[in-house]
């Protein structure tokens, strides 16, 4: 075991070298450990996320499959027409957002491990009798700005841009309870909530403001009326109001009545239809299971199933474990050439070694156990920075990553007729009737108040199994380094060194 005491009598004569080993592995392994446990932290704010909000799991359009056929469409109705005609057809189409029978969306709700389900359906109405919007003073002004911009790209409901002049935003609902985007911004200050069992009545929940302004309360009438002037007489059961957690920047939600999907359907001439789903699970990992026989069911390549991701958390989990591989492999590199710098300058040492009978197997193990003794300094100084150093990376990552996700939705808010960006659709708009207004709750922006609660930190803290798995990572790169750098030395021969 002469190699090994070589080793510690090398390492303690060369004291200023071993520092700045341990210096470059110390830094090397800090943030391999970093990457380890904001990657582990990650995961179980997820897992706490899920929790809490409980894993949910949408019914919602497929929108880039709507747009790629209505373009389609588009193509092929301007090649057979005239020319006028082709430049006209070239600048605009329209673009109808399919609805699903719920039906089918009952029977997704029957699979098994589904806590709750809940439906939506909108439509647009109009003022008829005792009852008027919330406006603001500039409404009256700008309206016929308003028409004018409505006809621009889509030019009627549905279409792209298009802004609809109905009054009234009807979500048709069948558990304004089991709707989150609904109970985490808003809560019932009046009456009650919509439920099945108004399935076929004329009942609604309306507004706080709305109430207000109209002298309504629970057990008030008032009339509204269709496009085709069909007229249907309310009856108030519920009265609804912003929560602290509610992020409403206009008042455009005021204007957002929840009735039965029924109310809806009826309005915009339908039967039966749903535009949105959302399941709630038991257990969150039934979830994957869940989407693959949901999508079996909707068979429809308009609409798809898919569980609502922690975007923010995944990348952050995700470009943690880049950091990981990254930095092991980088670090490989860098010791392995600082390994071959100490072997070309220690080659008469090796020499002479040789010469006296030492296997070439023995000189490598010296040069590991010189490493491998800087490499326990090392996991012990990145042990006690890795919490420090994760902490600060992972909270800018987090952070980052929230930023962004929030620009997005507040881009998506911005557009004429959004409706927040809530997954379920039901976030509340007064102009939702357009094309952006229905697509931000079909394609699901945004995450829930007890979500955005569970994710907001990460628990960045070091456990025994980070270490465990450092200590091996470490072992690998001091492997490699040496494995690297011993190339060289198993092709010399005793007489080549000296004589050199």
């Amino acid at each position: 075991m002469d190699f090994i005491r070589r080793a510690w009598l090398f390492t303690k004569a060369k004291i200023g070298r071993t520092i700045l080993l341990i210096v470059a592995f110390s830094a090397i392994l800090i943030f391999v450990l970093s990457g380890l446990i904001i990657n582990s932290a990650a995961n179980v704010s997820i897992d706490n996320a899920k929790k809490s909000a409980g894993a949910t799991v949408s019914l919602s359009v497929n929108i880039q499959n709507v747009i790629k056929e209505a373009q389609n469409s588009a193509t092929s109705s301007s090649s057979s027409s005239s020319s006028s005609d082709t430049a006209e057809a070239g600048k605009r189409f329209n673009i109808d957002l399919p609805t699903i029978s719920e039906t089918t969306a009952e029977k997704i709700a029957k699979l098994d491990g589904v806590k709750s389900a809940s439906f939506t359906y909108q439509a647009q109405a109009s003022a008829s009798s005792g009852i008027e919007k919330v406006s603001t003073s500039s409404s009256s002004s700008s309206s016929s700005t308003d028409t004018q911009a409505a006809g621009g790209f889509g030019g009627r409901e549905g279409g792209m841009g298009g802004a609809s002049q109905e009054d009234f935003t009807i979500s048709g609902t069948n558990d304004l309870a089991a709707s989150k985007s609904f109970t985490d911004s808003y809560k019932i200050s009046s009456g009650r909530a919509i439920k099945a069992s108004d399935e076929g009545t004329n009942n609604v929940v309306i507004e706080s403001t709305l109430a207000s302004q109209n002298s309504l309360k629970v057990g008030s009438t008032f009339t509204i009326k269709d496009s085709n002037d069909k007229t249907y007489k309310m009856t108030v059961v519920g009265i609804y109001t912003t929560t602290s957690s509610s992020t409403e920047s206009s008042i455009q939600y005021m204007n957002t009545m929840y009735t039965a999907l029924s109310v809806a359907n009826s309005i915009k001439g339908t039967t039966g239809k749903v535009s949105n789903a959302t399941y709630s699970m038991e257990n969150p990992a039934q979830a994957d299971t869940f989407v693959k026989a949901a999508n079996k069911l909707v068979n429809d390549s308009n609409f798809q199933v898919s569980k609502n991701v922690k975007s923010s958390l995944n990348n952050v989990a995700s470009f943690a474990r880049n950091i990981v591989l990254i930095v092991a492999i980088a670090g490989a590199i860098i010791l392995a050439l600082i390994v071959m710098l100490m072997v070309r300058e220690r080659r008469f040492e090796i020499g002479v070694l040789m010469s006296l009978g030492e296997s070439k197997l023995k000189i490598i193990g010296q040069f590991f156990f010189e490493l491998f003794m800087v490499m326990i300094v090392s996991v012990g100084i990145a042990s006690a920075a890795g919490n420090v150093v994760g902490n600060v990376v992972g909270q800018q990552l987090l952070k980052q990553e929230t930023t962004q996700t929030t620009a997005s939705t507040s881009n998506m808010q911005g557009a004429p007729g959004a409706n927040g960006g809530k997954t379920e659709g039901q976030r509340p708009s007064g102009n939702a009737g357009g094309f952006m207004g229905r697509a931000g709750g079909a394609i699901g922006f945004g995450q829930s108040a007890s979500e955005a609660e569970a994710l907001e930190k990460l628990n960045i803290k070091t456990s025994v199994s980070e270490i465990l798995l450092l200590v091996a990572i470490a072992i690998l790169i001091t492997l490699i380094a040496v494995g690297l750098a011993s190339i060289g030395i198993l092709r010399l021969n005793p007489k080549q060194v000296l004589t050199n």
